[in-house]
């Protein structure tokens, strides 16, 4: 797949904007605060129905406007898609061939794109929270029930914990927590099962990838941390047990203490912890590492290739490591940001210029550079 036009109207600094895009890579430069980064978030936006860089809708409006909108038209196997968004006064509302959905997770599978910008340096050395949104990000892309799922467990998780908060006579607690232990187990089973899946498909092309970008000098593993079983059914028993386990430490602090809200991803690095011990240029060669890894497995999901969102990533990079990188892309759709481009492909590209929301580019595509 690759994403063929973005539009936009009223969108952060594009008053009205329209602009095309190359199927290989793309090369979008200007300097700071001109458009770059709100141009392909507009693209997240329609890909996961939420921003990369902000939780408030409102953000994504012009100052002084009533509404925002952004369009993307997608080319896949079986046709193109169009996926529109638009924020106003009722709320957010988004639009797969110009009909409206009435489910967010209606919304994902249409544009797969994996996204990596500075601030997901945040994966490797953050709160487990930053890890477990990109697992549930992910998965969700590819499966639109998996959405749905946690958001199922989210709302039994704050009824047990709502429980936990309100009543503080042990036995009322007691009379009243099996019916939540036993939905919030069952939903947790395959939560945690899917992303045990999808880490163990992960991994080993990451492991790969790191190699590659270091240089054979250092070795990447990746697993989960979580509740022990190889079924969803296995996971949910030793969920329930734990709960059982932990009623009295759950009472104590007024909330729900395990689970797959609580679980984490773990990252070594030549055997030590990465948050720990990894330096910041070795955190972005993890994550990129990691988001390429992400390419291999969409497209065994899918049948065919996601699109690949770099947002200011190689002006971090030495050339050496860039021009590795531009040799794995092959066959994918890339758009990257950055203020420049010291070091072009050695294939086709097109280049693009962002200055005060106006984008220009090039009549042509270059080759051969």
């Amino acid at each position: 797949m690759f994403v063929k036009w973005v539009k936009l109207k009223n969108f952060r600094n594009y008053t009205d904007a329209s602009v095309e895009f190359h199927s290989g890579i793309n090369l979008i430069s200007g300097g700071n605060g001109q458009g770059k980064t709100n141009l392909v978030e507009s693209m997240m936006l329609c890909a996961l129905s939420k921003s990369p860089r902000t939780s408030h809708d409102e953000d994504m409006k012009m100052e002084n406007t009533t509404f925002t909108e952004a369009s993307v038209c997608v080319e896949r196997n079986f046709g193109d898609i169009t996926l529109d968004c638009r924020i106003d006064e009722s709320g957010k509302k988004f639009f797969i061939n110009t009909n409206e959905i009435k489910k967010v997770s209606e919304l994902f599978g249409n544009l797969v794109a994996v996204y990596f910008s500075p601030n997901d340096l945040k994966i490797v050395y953050a709160s487990p929270s930053e890890r477990r949104d990109f697992m549930d990000t992910d998965i969700s892309e590819l499966s639109g029930s998996y959405y749905s799922l946690v958001q199922r467990y989210n709302k039994v998780l704050f009824q047990r914990n709502r429980i936990l908060k309100t009543i503080h006579n042990r036995q009322d607690i007691l009379d009243q927590i099996d019916v939540w232990n036993e939905q919030l187990a069952t939903l947790a089973g395959y939560i945690i099962k899917t992303r045990k899946n999808f880490i163990e498909k992960l991994k080993t092309p990451a492991k790969k990838i790191m190699k590659y970008i270091s240089k054979e000098t250092e070795e990447l593993n990746i697993s989960y941390v979580g509740a022990n079983g190889e079924t969803a059914d296995e996971i949910k028993k030793e969920i329930l047990k734990s709960l059982e386990f932990n009623i009295d430490r759950d009472m104590e602090l007024g909330y729900t203490s395990i689970g797959p809200h609580r679980d984490d991803v773990k990252f070594e690095l030549d055997g030590r912890d990465a948050r720990i011990f990894a330096s910041q240029g070795q955190q972005r060669s993890i994550v990129l590492a990691l988001k390429i890894a992400e390419l291999t497995v969409f497209k065994e999901e899918l049948g065919e290739n996601p699109v690949l969102i770099l947002d200011d990533v190689f002006s971090e990079l030495d050339t050496a490591r860039q021009k590795k990188l531009y040799d794995m892309f092959d066959g994918y759709q890339v758009i990257m940001t950055g203020t420049n481009f010291k070091f072009k492909p050695n294939s086709s590209y097109k280049q693009l210029n962002v200055r005060k929301a106006t984008i220009k580019s090039k009549d042509f595509v270059i080759s051969n550079n």
